[in-house]
């Protein structure tokens, strides 16, 4: 029995392979496997196979070098208690969740039902390749180790996938390289798992690398553990992470994980705002495909890009000069410091799905460095979604870091709604600038244009002044860029008070209307718009002084920095001292060096200074508080009865400096351009007070040049004038009284006046009152000659000047024929058309002396007079009323030499003729009464005795010569070409249409032969 049981094994044993052989082909064409393998060694324990290969030649599931197998008997049957494999490569499939292994599948045991475990059999690869083909793409995996499977296996576990896709996100170069231990056939595993490139939902991965440590489930479908992140970069939705770090902790399936992430990153970026370190928390979700997450967002030294806060820089000179000016100033920089470093911490969560997702804000906050804070809380939140849009329903507060505080209340309806809302704003301050603002609603469209209505209450400074509680509706259109528009429509504008360059108005408003499409707008750094004011009715006071200010139209554009106004008015001061200036049309711009333009038919009057400005034309300009005004205008004399004409003034130059004003410029006749005096004008708004002083160089008066051509004060008063005048005037004022002075001269002048033809009058007039043109008394005047009907030379007249164009003679004196000629005491009235009445005395004149004047050829008288010729000047011309010249005692001579033409005069005529040529009289009366311009009638009344030189001589006439003689003789004729009546003077076109007739007809006569003029005629 036993050689014979030694026998069958024997012969078994050396059976075995083929046995074996037939029992693994048996098996193996019972499942349908192509096989392809050679047995090396079977033994009692191990049994060894090589050049194995399963399935398709061309395209094996399976491929080993070599497979060792161990098995065992026990009371159940053999077993596989150990496997071994060489290198092996295998081909399988994951699908449903499940991996396919192609035909080897064939060959493990039919499901038991119950759930799966790793077996309990000894495992050692050498290296071990597996090609797993997943929905996801290839994934080529490497195993190497050794242990039992259900409790002991320790390995390395490669994985590596040219690119991955699970829905909406795609990895690219993933390598994995894993140690694997199984304890209580339960596997762990540990090691890096990199990444090259990733893009999940938009969010994209650089490099990124998680030292993984899982242990998983017995049944292999779910496990937890957590990796430890280093991504060089993440990015999506405008931001940017670099140099992330943390873990994230997961739990559960391949196709429903979820856990915690806790990232920080050292440098991040999202729209357009940078942080140097950032850090996510929360907890995520991946099932159904689909990815959430709930969490917190921090990033800290966050700040805008550079060339955002540069493009606040325009933004800080808006408005200028204005009461916005401070305020703008201060909440760009307050916004500039909170740009450059703050916190940011905010709650959000989001859900990835293929093709659609959301992201949730629900609170929002930021805490700058300049401690500025801004809150995003409450409501629903800040929900973005895609496909979708932006929906917000939330409340955001704003405050410190020299920003105002604020409260908004942020809502949508849905999705593409209208934004609509409501912010409370504190009152801002900065300096002396304050800016209150109604509650602000405005409404967000789904084209980005965001509309802003408020009221606006603001207080600061203008120019040098200041303006308080200025008001104005707002009406705001903002692009969420850099457009920025205000009100495109009229709104009324007011303040409580306007301080500026010593004006005070108290409230007042105005309607405001735009121009260029809006009152203000900015437009990419560049500032547009305009607006227009009209009509304007202000008043308050300049100092202590009432003051107006009206306007009738006026514009303005931002963009070309231009402006103009029309009916511009301005009322300065009392009634009685009031400064006025009225514009009408003014331009301007604003340049570097401030503001200049031009203005045109402006005129006015300054204070008390009797001059009334108008047809001013030319330029101005305003830079560092100083207005000057250069150009021409016309000044006029401000009095009811004006003292002088209008004068035009050309290179006037005026300055306004605080509440100083000075003013220069020249005067000149506007028909003759003849130039008349130097003006210089100073004036203080705030006190009322100032001086005007003129300077007149030199007014040189002839055929050309008249003073009635200055002055209606001399018409009818003087005419002809020849000579020149110079002289300074002096006016100063107060809101109390007006005084004026002056010195005017004349080295000598020639005239016809009233009184008769003057030459070479010369003389100083000191003015006691300028523009009363009233003087001190004693004023002197020398006078080369002087014919009031009978001509004086080298006299000297004392006079004064009155108030209402009088004049004071007080005394007139004038050698006259060896005597003297006097003029009474008299006040002359040149205000009014009436008499006026000069007494001219005569004392001591010599006859002979006397008719030596007159270059009488014929006649000769002796004797000495006395007597009066009273004129009278009214507008009928000039006359004397009973003018009388007596002879002293002791009489004179007479001696008519002249032949008589005509021979038949009779006997007494011949008598009275013969007694002539030579008389002694005892008496001499002369009576002249008459016009000095027409037929003068004189009476001449004498006695006497002929001396009988030259008649014929007879016994009757050398009797009668010795009788004494009365002669009575009457005068009708012109007397001595006298100037022409005062009537004349107020006309002189008549003195023309009077005196051209005879003239011409003086030159007819001068043609024809001499004839005896009938100045005498028969006498009876």
């Amino acid at each position: 029995m036993l050689v014979l049981l030694v026998a069958i094994v024997a012969t078994l044993w050396l059976a075995r392979k083929p046995v074996a052989e037939h029992f693994i082909d048996d098996a193996l064409a019972a499942r349908g496997i192509p096989a392809r393998y050679e047995i090396e060694r079977i033994g009692l324990r191990t049994q060894r196979l090589t050049n194995l290969s399963l399935g398709d030649p061309r395209r094996p599931a399976l491929r080993a070098d070599w497979v060792e197998v161990d098995t065992s008997l026990g009371f159940t049957g053999a077993s596989v208690s150990a496997i071994r494999v060489g290198p092996v490569a295998l081909r399988a499939t994951l699908a449903g969740g499940k991996v396919s292994f192609g035909v080897i599948d064939r060959l493990l045991p039919a499901s038991s039902g119950k759930p799966f475990a790793l077996p309990a059999i000894d495992l050692g690869v050498a290296d071990g390749r597996i090609d797993l083909a997943t929905p996801h793409g290839p994934v080529v995996v490497h195993l190497t180790g050794a242990g039992r499977l259900d409790d002991g296996f320790a390995g390395t576990l490669g994985a590596a996938a040219a690119r991955l896709d699970f829905g909406d996100c795609r990895f690219e170069a993933v390598d994995a390289v894993l140690q694997v231990q199984i304890r209580d056939a339960r596997p762990s595993l540990a090691g890096p798992v990199t990444l090259a490139r990733g893009d999940c939902g938009g969010a994209r991965v650089r490099w990124a690398r998680a030292d993984l440590s899982a242990m998983l489930a017995a049944r292999l479908d779910s496990g937890q553990g957590s990796a430890r992140l280093a991504i060089a970069a993440l990015e999506g939705g405008g931001a940017m992470l670099r140099s992330v770090a943390g873990t994230v902790d997961f739990a559960g399936s391949a196709s429903d994980v979820a856990g915690r992430v806790d990232l920080q990153s050292g440098n991040a970026a999202a729209a357009g705002i940078s942080a140097s370190r950032t850090s996510i928390v929360g907890q995520y979700r991946y099932a159904g495909g689909g990815l959430a997450f709930n969490g917190r967002a921090q990033a800290g030294g966050a700040r805008l890009p550079a060339a955002w806060r540069a493009g606040l820089d325009p933004w800080r000179n808006a408005g200028v000069g204005t009461p916005v000016g401070p305020i703008v100033a201060r909440a760009v920089d307050a916004l500039r410091a909170a740009a450059r470093s703050g916190d940011l911490d905010a709650r959000f969560s989001t859900i990835i799905n293929p093709g659609r997702g959301q992201v949730l804000v629900s609170r929002l906050g930021f805490a700058a460095a300049s401690g500025a804070r801004a809150t995003l809380a409450g409501g629903e939140g800040l929900l973005y979604r895609w496909p979708g849009g932006v929906r917000i329903d939330s409340s955001m507060t704003v405050s410190g870091g020299g920003l105002p505080s604020a409260q908004f209340r942020l809502r949508q309806a849905g999705f593409g709604a209208p934004l609509t809302g409501r912010a409370i704003v504190a009152a801002y301050a900065a300096g002396s600038a304050r800016l209150a603002l109604s509650p602000i609603d405005f409404t967000a469209t789904g084209t980005g244009v965001t509309h802003i209505t408020t009221r606006v209450a603001l207080s600061g400074p203008i120019g040098t002044g200041q303006v308080t509680a200025l008001s104005l509706p707002l009406d705001a259109r903002w692009d969420g860029g850099a457009r920025l528009t205000l009100n495109p429509a009229c709104a009324p504008l007011a303040f409580e008070r306007l301080q500026t360059g010593g004006l005070d108005l108290p409230r007042s408003s105005v309607t405001l209307c735009p121009r260029d499409g809006a009152l203000f707008r900015l437009e990419q750094g560049a500032i547009r718009g305009g607006g227009a004011i009209g009509p304007v009715r202000l008043a308050g006071r300049l100092g202590a002084a009432p003051a107006a200010v009206t306007l009738e139209h006026g514009e303005w554009l931002l963009g070309a920095r231009r402006f103009t106004a029309a009916g511009l008015g301005v009322r300065l001061g009392t009634p009685e001292r009031q400064t006025r200036l009225d514009v009408a049309t003014l331009s301007g711009s604003l340049t570097a060096a401030g503001f200049a333009g031009s203005f045109d038919g402006a005129g006015g009057q300054m204070g008390a200074v009797p001059l009334l400005l108008s047809s001013a034309a030319g330029n101005w300009r305003f830079a560092a508080n100083r207005l000057a005004l250069d150009g021409g205008l016309m000044v006029a004399d401000s009095a009811a009865d004006p003292r002088f004409k209008p004068l035009a003034a050309r290179s006037v130059a005026l300055t306004l400096v605080g509440n100083a004003i000075t003013a220069t410029g020249t005067l000149f006749e506007p028909t003759k351009a003849v130039r008349i005096a130097d003006v210089a004008i100073a004036h203080d708004l705030g006190s009322g007070a100032g001086h005007a002083d003129l300077t007149v160089p030199g007014i040189t008066f002839g055929p050309q040049f008249q003073p009635d051509q200055l002055t209606l004060l001399t018409y009818g008063v003087i005419a002809n004038v020849v000579g020149t005048v110079s002289g300074a005037g002096h006016i100063r004022w107060t809101p109390q009284a007006l005084t004026s002075d002056g010195v005017f001269r004349t080295p000598g002048t020639d005239l016809a006046a009233a009184f008769g033809p003057a030459t070479g009058i010369a003389g100083e007039i000191h003015f006691t009152d300028l523009l009363a043109l009233e003087s001190a008394p004693g004023q002197v005047a020398t006078i080369k000659t002087l014919n009031p009907g009978i001509a004086v030379n080298d006299g000297v007249v004392r006079y004064q000047l009155l108030r209402g164009t009088r004049i004071a003679v007080e005394q007139g004196r004038w050698p006259f024929a060896r005597g003297a000629l006097t003029l009474d005491p008299t006040v002359l009235d040149f205000g009014s058309a009436q008499e006026r009445r000069l007494t001219f005395r005569v004392a001591g004149m010599q006859a002979d002396e006397f008719l030596q004047q007159f270059d009488f050829k014929n006649l000769n008288a002796t004797g000495v007079f006395d007597g009066s010729l009273p004129m009278v000047f009214d507008a009928t011309g000039g006359r004397i009323e009973g003018g009388t010249l007596v002879v002293q005692p002791g009489g004179g001579t007479v001696a008519y030499v002249g032949e008589l033409t005509q021979k038949d005069v009779g006997f007494w005529g011949n008598f009275a003729f013969r007694a002539l040529k030579s008389l002694r009289y005892r008496s001499l009366e002369i009576v002249m009464n008459g016009p000095l311009a027409g037929e003068m009638i004189t009476q001449v009344r004498f006695a006497g005795i002929g001396q009988g030189a030259g008649a014929k001589r007879n016994f009757l006439f050398d009797r009668l010569q010795k009788l004494p003689l009365v002669f009575n003789v009457k005068i009708t004729a012109p007397f001595r070409q006298l100037i022409d009546s005062a009537q004349s003077f107020y006309d002189p076109r008549r003195l023309i249409e009077r005196n051209l007739p005879s003239l011409l007809e003086e030159q007819s006569k001068r043609a024809a032969p001499p004839i005896q003029p009938s100045d005498s005629r028969i006498v009876p």
